[in-house]
């Protein structure tokens, strides 16, 4: 098989709106249509910093929010004020506060009666802007009160949907399974409480032959690669962690069709893979196709011509902006044929040092420290700081759990669906956990904006 290889390292100059002569006419519709698009759909985000991770009925719920805008997270200055709301356990409205923003930047408190039942909360806040873009757009935390220990449950969550049985979805890396090419299928158990359940199982084709293993690896993602052949079927044979068993059929394969695959193992670059099975490449050789790569609010595009049936590139990452990135392939007639999510991680937060005055205090004592914030070239960094003091024997927190700014505006804020243990892929930063990140980005669809819209 003839291989041709794009070196992205001299196209990918982050041509963001495309207006550079090298692209053809379709890649500056795309780009234009894009910034059309994201020009007149501005987005905001909120984040709201909480003194404490859970509360008791009489406790104050106090806040501080950030608005944003754009995917560069800068301070909004576009709205003047914040709704914030408190919805107790039979999903009403308990509370509803607006608060002035000034400069992206607001406080508030909710006070909690001493005759609240326990249970689960939530604080939703959102702007009138974020309307535009549906309820999935507001802030929504789960707030848990009661007693000091209650049963901790993934606060990046919302009402969570029950199941009545355990179910496993199935996503083909790029969008869609093809006869004769070999794709990674990732998949996603979820259990009757709805959150992630392991399992365990096989895939056979429609003769009764085993292709592939089935196992979770983390929160009960995992994936398998798959060769659909012609004419064939596949099923899946799944046990769950409860012992339960289920068989799902896999999605029928493309008798003709293009696939990408992307590599995110690397810090540095992410090969790409652009491969068509016999049939589509003798119906569509040498016509123009189009990667868009959407990062921080910017777009790019490099054409490639499909004259063999793999086309090979290297996405060099050192360009793009950390946070979820939005690589898309595009037919000659601009239609989005394959998609594929991938997380950049950048190392390139703010480094934090806190130093308090004293290693003990008493009750009542008065507490000073210092912060010092740099960047990581241990330059000064300016900007807005949000610090609670809580004792952790009283108030123990998982930081696997939490949702911090980071893991709110950098990825579930950007994501469809519940990403359990949101700062567990922040914390301590691993190989093993950027592959479990890709998982994520695998199974979870993209919210800022639909290619229907767009075009």
């Amino acid at each position: 098989m003839k291989l041709r290889t794009l070196t992205l390292s001299i196209l990918f100059l982050l041509l963001a709106w495309g207006n550079s002569k090298l692209f053809a006419q379709q890649s500056v519709n795309i780009t234009g249509k894009l910034t059309s698009y994201v020009t007149k759909h501005i987005s905001e985000k909120v984040y709201l910093q909480f003194d404490k991770p859970y509360y008791a009925a009489g406790d104050t719920i106090y806040f501080k929010a950030y608005v944003t805008i754009g995917e560069r997270h800068n301070l909004s200055q576009l709205s003047g004020v914040l709704h914030a709301e408190l919805i107790n356990t039979a999903n009403k409205i308990d509370k509803a506060i607006k608060l002035q923003i000034v400069n992206g930047i607001t406080w508030g408190d909710f006070a909690l009666p001493d005759s609240l039942p326990a249970g689960n909360y939530r604080v939703r806040a959102y702007t009138r802007w974020m309307q535009n873009d549906g309820p999935d757009a507001s802030f929504e935390k789960i707030i848990p009160v009661g007693n000091l220990h209650p049963q901790r449950i993934s606060e990046s969550n919302t009402a969570k949907q029950l199941h009545t049985k355990a179910d496993m979805q199935f996503f083909p890396e790029g969008g869609e399974l093809v006869a004769g090419i070999r794709s990674k299928v990732a998949f996603k158990a979820i259990g009757t409480n709805g959150l992630s359940i392991g399992v365990t199982g096989s895939i056979t084709d429609n003769t009764g032959k085993q292709i592939a293993a089935v196992s979770s690896t983390h929160l009960g993602m995992g994936y398998f690669n798959l060769l659909p052949e012609y004419g064939r079927t596949y099923t899946a044979h799944i046990t769950y962690a409860d012992g339960s068993k289920d068989k799902i059929q896999l999605p029928q394969a493309n008798t003709a069709g293009i696939g990408m695959t992307i590599n995110n193992d690397s810090i540095q670059h992410a090969p790409i893979r652009i491969v068509a099975n016999k049939e589509y490449f003798e119906a569509n050789k040498g016509k123009e196709y189009t990667v868009l790569i959407w990062s921080g609010g910017y777009a790019s595009t490099v054409n490639c011509k499909l004259d063999s049936p793999m086309i090979a590139m290297d996405l060099i990452k050192r360009r793009l902006f950390t946070g979820v990135a939005r690589i898309t392939l595009f037919s000659p007639d601009a239609e989005p044929l394959c998609e594929r999510l991938i997380f950049i991680q950048k190392f390139d937060q703010l480094k934090l040092n806190i130093d308090p005055e004293k290693t003990a205090y008493k009750i009542k004592d008065k507490v000073t420290i210092k912060l010092n914030a740099s960047t990581t070239a241990d330059s000064t960094a300016a900007g807005h700081f949000s610090v609670s003091v809580t004792d952790e024997s009283k108030v123990p927190v998982d930081e696997n759990n939490e949702t911090t700014i980071l893991s709110d505006l950098l990825l579930t804020s950007d994501l469809k669906g519940n990403i359990e243990q949101p700062n567990y892929y922040f914390t301590n930063v691993t190989d093993e956990k950027l592959k479990e990140l890709d998982l994520v980005m695998l199974t979870h669809g993209y919210r800022q904006f639909t290619w229907k819209k767009v075009l």
